[in-house]
This record gives structure tokens, sequence and C-alpha cells, in this order.
């Protein structure tokens, strides 16, 4: 859950913000019109866009593109908290706050990613140290100051090690990809995401989602995905050593139980009976 929000404010929209999240906890996120860079201090979080799943950790960061997202911050102790911060990149804005030296990336499309992985650098550990000086101090913040952060931020992650690529993700910004059903379905087949997180994945309504999967795959979400999940199961009992908790888990299942009525549904037989059976 989301214990405390702060934020900092340009022009009516929300440019800067802090997060105290306690774990564990799902958070939904969609970026319409702008892009967000977000930090995050601590933890490990697990974010899903329509084409990545990446495994973040503390002290690293992820550029956003216009999309639809899901992170998932795991839990490093009961009831641990973590903070999270977000910069938000709007295209006016930006075209606003550069005027007449709007920067290259912002003049030239370029086919890019959804989400772009920065790695714990120096630069931007000391961006966010300043970040935080700022929310302890509330009263020092004005528009002008935010313009010149903003600005950092941008020059900072320019002189990263991945200065290419993320130039290039900068460049289609504000361009969102189209959604490829079928590639979101693969990326995720054996997630824990439910339809309708499936289907905001993919940008579609649930209904949409629901015929569009029809028409590819001639089968109901609910059921291809429980079928492909216990086929994922049959192939880990027959060729691996994990137990039953840890296969569940591995192919998208929250519940032992839930998983072990399924697979003697679909199979006749427990996992353990299964594996008992067909385990040379």
């Amino acid at each position: 859950m989301i214990v405390s929000q702060q934020y900092f404010e340009l022009g009516n929209k929300r440019v800067i913000e802090k997060f105290i999240i306690q774990t564990p906890f799902r958070l939904g996120a969609t970026f319409q019109n702008e892009a967000c860079f977000v930090y995050f201090k601590e933890g490990k979080t697990i974010l899903s866009s329509p084409t990545e799943r990446l495994a973040i950790g503390a002290t690293e960061s992820v550029l956003l593109n216009c999309s639809n997202y899901f992170a998932d911050f795991l839990p490093k102790a009961p009831l641990a908290t973590i903070e999270v911060y977000a910069v938000h990149l709007y295209p006016d804005l930006l075209k606003e706050i550069y005027k007449d030296t709007l920067p290259e990336f912002l003049k030239h499309k370029a086919a890019g990613q959804n989400a772009k992985l920065i790695d714990n650098h120096s630069i931007i550990n000391h961006f966010i140290d300043s970040l935080v000086f700022y929310f302890e101090n509330p009263g020092l913040v004005n528009s002008e100051l935010l313009v010149l952060k903003i600005k950092e931020l941008i020059l900072l992650l320019l002189q990263t090690h991945n200065a290419t690529t993320i130039a290039e993700l900068m460049a289609d910004l504000f361009s969102p990809r189209e959604v490829n059903l079928k590639e979101v379905i693969q990326l995720h087949l054996f997630s824990n995401f439910s339809i309708t997180e499936l289907a905001q994945l993919a940008g579609l309504s649930l209904s949409s989602f629901k015929r569009a999967f029809q028409n590819i795959y001639h089968d109901t979400p609910a059921n291809y995905l429980r079928t492909k999940k216990i086929e994922k199961a049959m192939d880990l009992l027959t060729q691996s050593d994990l137990s039953v908790s840890e296969i569940c888990f591995q192919i998208g299942f929250n519940d032992a139980s839930h998983f072990t009525k399924a697979f003697k549904k679909h199979t006749k037989q427990s996992p353990l009976a299964f594996r008992s059976a067909h385990r040379p």
C-alpha cells in the first residue's frame, strides 16, 4: 500500500513525486501523454510493461515511455517500506522549458522501447539526494527550481553509459508503440496477472481484450492461460527437483491449493502423483 505521497507541481502538473510504499504491493500506472523517470531507493521491484519484464534493484531506476505498467514491490522484510521517486516528463512542458533550444531527442522520432533500465550510477544517486533535501525543505521549492531539476535530470541521463539507448528512447517518448496482444500474452504467460490486468497492459478494455484474444487463440483467456500454466507445471514436475510450491509460484499461481486443484482437474492426478508416475 502507499503509506505517504508528496509532490511538487509545475503549471498545475505533478512533475516530481515521492512515495513511501509498504511491501508487498502491486501498483498499476498508465502514462498516456507523458513519460516518467522512476528511481527505487531500496528493495526489489518487478516492472511489467507490454513488452518488458524488468527486475529492478536498490538505487536503480527506469525510464518509461507512454504505456501501461505494473510494478510489483517485493517484500524484503515483513511490513517493510521503501522510497520511490518519480519525475514526470510532459512533451508540452518540455517544449516550453527548452523553447528555442529544443534537444535533438525531442525533434526526431525513433523506434524505441517501452522501458529502459538505468543501472546504479553515482550521478543519478546524487540527483536523488538533492530531491530528498527539497522534500524535507519544501519551502525552498519554486517553479524556477523545478525547471532546473528537470533539465538537470535529462542532462545526467544522457551522461550515463546507457546514453545512446536513453537518447533513442527519449526520441520516442511521446509516440506510444502499438501494442501487440500476442506479444503481451507470450511475455506474461506465467505471470500472476489477472485477465483484467493483462487487458490493461494490452491497452484494451476487458471486453475488447476477450474478443481479440478469442480471435487469435480460439479460446477464452482464462482457459488458455490455465492450460499453458498446467502444461509448464507438468514439464517442471518431470524435469526438475523444484517443490510443488516453487512450481506453483513460478508458473503464476498465487495459491498452492488452487494450483493443486487446477492441476488435478486437468490431469486427473495430484502434482506429486503425476511426478511419481511420469518421472524416469
